[in-house]
């Protein structure tokens, strides 16, 4: 086992209480307010848009964040969607500004997150047509403004499918209780409604191009398929577990092998804490053969006070490359989620405004690292959120 060290830790220290001192002072906010609803009637049809969006800014630095170690400044997510509802038909179109306009990796500009259009029949089945997030890894299909921590570390998210273009059919609140009646609107990609009963999503897609475990070759369009299945169960905010499996044709380009997945998870809350277990394992990375990675994540938040959230989560890698060899690596997050004028105190709402505030340690084999992702020394990152 090697942990990389030097000179620069004091310094990020130093820097990083002195950059909290200086948030503490920003923290100056409007209201809160929801999306956006337009509405209209067509016939006897009512037609909504919801318009929403969120944005990410950051401060960030360490060694493990760049190679001077310095403070710098950056954007994670700079977001504006865009919600259509008419009768059972509905749609999404979801952009990135922060994202090239250009690469077209899965078939779309990566700015296009989400662009699909839905057909409700009803809560156990709907059918989606478009670029859509991939029904694998719980975490990964959690709503990027809704984590436990500032982003999503590469060493789980890295073994994901992604979004990708494809057609998937889905159902939810399968066996729920009568006197539940949720319901879902069609759009639903995770465990963004924590209902009651069983829910399921089959897909087919493009190669997987914009993981980061499949090069992205247009050769083989036509030639390679991805295909995904993902089975869970919700019991209400208390419980959502899952599992799913998912495989990409073909993922380092013509002649190479398939990459396959699977992951599970579950995940439990209560008013004052919240705590997950996830296991992601992938196999033929890049398509090359027996080039396996496995990680696993455990976090548990608790409350310290009504707007204030202490966050641990731990990720633990480990990879077998059949040229470099076996190695392991472990990121842990220290964090705290302050929670800016709360809509409301439930979950969702809770999170639209927030300060971040994580501190990553590094461990294991820093050096000698043979899988993908992960920080190899320690850093530090300050996100503002604001959501409406």
């Amino acid at each position: 086992m090697h942990r990389k060290g030097g000179s620069g830790t004091p310094r990020v220290v130093l820097s990083l209480v002195m950059v909290l001192a200086f948030a503490m002072t920003l923290v100056v906010t409007g209201p809160a307010h929801a999306k956006i609803t337009l509405k209209d009637k067509v016939g006897d049809k009512e037609i909504k848009v919801k318009i929403y969006g969120f944005s990410q800014f950051e401060l960030r630095g360490g060694d493990g964040q760049s190679s001077g170690g310095g403070i710098f400044f950056k954007a994670q997510r700079v977001r504006v969607g865009f919600n259509y509802f008419h009768g059972p038909l509905a749609g999404k179109l979801f952009l990135d500004f922060n994202q090239s306009h250009t690469k077209d990796d899965a078939g779309l500009p990566k700015m296009i997150k989400d662009a699909f259009v839905a057909y409700k029949f009803s809560n156990s089945a709907f059918i989606r047509l478009g670029m859509i997030k991939t029904p694998l890894h719980m975490s990964f299909t959690n709503p990027g403004w809704n984590l436990d921590i500032a982003e999503r570390n590469s060493l789980d998210k890295g073994l994901a499918l992604e979004r990708d273009f494809g057609l998937m059919l889905s159902g939810r609140l399968i066996g729920q209780p009568e006197d539940k009646k949720m319901k879902c609107n069609g759009l639903e990609m995770g465990r963004e409604r924590r209902g009651y009963g069983f829910g399921y999503d089959i897909g087919i897609f493009n190669p997987a191009g914009r993981s980061k475990v499949v090069k992205w070759n247009k050769s083989v369009i036509g030639d390679a398929l991805a295909y995904v299945g993902r089975l869970h169960y919700d019991h209400g905010r208390p419980l959502h577990m899952e599992i799913a499996y998912g495989t990409s044709q073909k993922a380092g380009g013509p002649n190479t092998e398939d990459y396959s997945v699977w992951s599970a998870g579950i995940i439990t809350s209560h008013p004052m804490w919240e705590g997950s277990l996830e296991y992601t394992s992938g196999h033929n990375l890049l398509g090359v053969r027996d080039w396996d990675q496995k990680t696993f994540a455990l976090m548990f938040g608790y409350m310290v006070g009504q707007n204030v959230e202490a966050v641990v989560k731990h990720y633990h890698s480990s990879a077998d490359s059949p040229t470099a060899g076996s190695s392991d690596l472990s990121n842990t997050y220290l964090g705290i989620n302050w929670y800016l004028v709360p809509l409301r105190y439930k979950a969702r709402d809770f999170q639209r405004h927030k300060l971040v505030f994580n501190y990553i340690l590094a461990s294991g084999d820093t050096t000698s690292w043979t899988g993908k992702g992960g920080y190899k020394d320690d850093g530090w990152i300050i996100q503002w959120q604001y959501k409406f």
